[in-house]
């Protein structure tokens, strides 16, 4: 009996292009480990947790796959947490209080362009909805959070809550039956 074979001949790549993920890694742990090392030797400000920040958003950014959802709507997310974590890192590590307001203005800035590719593509990309639900939901809390304890807004909180609740109704007006039938089953409700 002779077994035929359906799957595809395993191509023989070089060392580099087979283990490019790990050779990645290990470059940016020496790079993370010797700029805290460095940093530890030398007096001044924590530098090194700028490096350290800004190897993560590389990371996330460029070359982190999850094997679950991995969906351009969901890199947007991960980037946008990532990015708006970074910029707090700033500004606890720099001083100042610009990192907030900066961090506001690229939420709702990612938020705006994740939600025009979402409604555009709206057929291909609605069982992708979830991470930019998530990111809608934090964007309209935590500006309620702050009405609700009084504190002074600015322009880009409301601009972020606005927004948010802006394509959260866009997605209902225009895909009611969809969107209902993927909160479902989403949700269990």
């Amino acid at each position: 009996m002779e077994v035929h074979v359906t799957y595809p001949k395993v191509k023989k790549r070089n060392f580099f292009v087979r283990n490019a993920h790990d050779l990645w890694r290990g470059l940016f742990t020496l790079v993370a480990y010797t700029c805290l090392i460095i940093d530890i030797l030398t007096p001044g400000i924590h530098w090194s947790l700028i490096v350290i920040g800004a190897l993560c958003v590389l990371w996330i950014a460029l070359l982190y796959r999850p094997q679950v959802e991995n969906t351009l709507i969901k890199k947007g997310c991960d980037v946008l947490v990532a990015v708006c974590l970074y910029l707090l890192l700033l500004e606890s590590v720099v001083g100042g209080s610009w990192g907030t307001f900066v961090a506001q203005i690229v939420y709702f800035g990612m938020l705006v362009l994740m939600g025009v590719y979402f409604l555009f593509y709206f057929r291909r990309q609605k069982r992708n909805f979830l991470p930019l639900f998530e990111m809608l939901l934090a964007g309209m809390t935590a500006t309620l959070v702050m009405l609700c304890l009084r504190v002074r807004l600015s322009w880009p909180m409301i601009v972020v809550g606005s927004v948010s609740l802006g394509i959260q109704l866009l997605m209902l007006i225009l895909y009611w039956k969809p969107m209902m039938l993927e909160y479902h089953k989403k949700f269990h409700v």
